[in-house]
C-alpha cells in the first residue's frame, strides 16, 4: 500500500468488523485516503471521504465561530480536482487483507500529492488519534476505533 493512496475497502470487513458506525463502503465506491500505519502491528488508519462538502463546511464554520479547533474534519481539493470531506473523525484501523484495490480515476492510482495537504491530515489524524486512544468521542455515530483495533490484533 503506497502512504497517501486512496483505496476501496472489501465488504468483507464491514460485515467481520460489524461496527454500525462504519462508513459503509456504498457498494465499493467509497474512496478511503490512507493515512499512515502502526508501524509495530501493521494495522494502517484509513480515513473515509464524503462529497457531501456543504454539510461538513457548516460543521467546521460553526466549531470555528466557538472558538474551537476544527481537527475532526479536513477539506481538500483532489487531484481530480473535486473537492473532498475527509471524516478524520471516523477513521479507523485496517490491516491489508481488507483492501479491495487502489480506488483509480481512468486507471490512475488516486494519490494526495500536495505536500502542504498531506501534512495538515496527517497532523490532525494524529490528535485525533491520540484522543480516541484515551476515550474521547466526537460524535454519537462514531465507531468504536479501541474494539476494532483490538479484534484486528487477536486476528494476527
Amino acid at each position: 500500500m503506497k502512504k497517501t493512496g486512496f483505496y476501496i475497502i472489501k465488504d468483507k470487513f464491514f460485515e467481520d468488523i460489524n461496527d454500525p458506525y462504519l462508513k459503509s463502503n456504498k457498494e465499493g465506491n467509497r474512496p478511503h485516503y490512507y493515512c499512515f500505519e502502526d508501524t509495530n502491528i501493521g494495522i494502517y488508519w484509513m480515513i473515509p471521504l464524503s462529497s457531501r462538502i456543504d454539510k461538513y463546511k457548516r460543521i467546521m464554520d460553526r466549531k470555528e465561530k466557538s472558538g474551537k479547533p476544527c481537527d475532526i474534519l479536513h477539506i481538500a481539493k483532489l487531484d481530480d480536482s473535486r473537492e473532498s470531506a475527509f471524516l478524520i473523525q471516523d477513521m479507523f484501523p485496517i490491516t491489508e487483507e481488507y483492501i479491495e484495490r487502489e480506488y483509480t480515476i481512468a486507471g490512475n492510482h488516486l494519490m494526495l500529492t500536495s505536500e502542504h495537504t498531506v501534512k495538515e491530515i496527517e497532523q490532525k489524524a494524529r490528535k485525533v488519534i491520540g484522543m480516541l486512544k484515551r476515550g474521547i468521542k466526537f460524535t454519537p455515530t462514531q465507531p468504536d476505533v479501541m474494539a476494532i483495533l483490538e479484534k484486528l490484533r487477536m486476528h494476527r
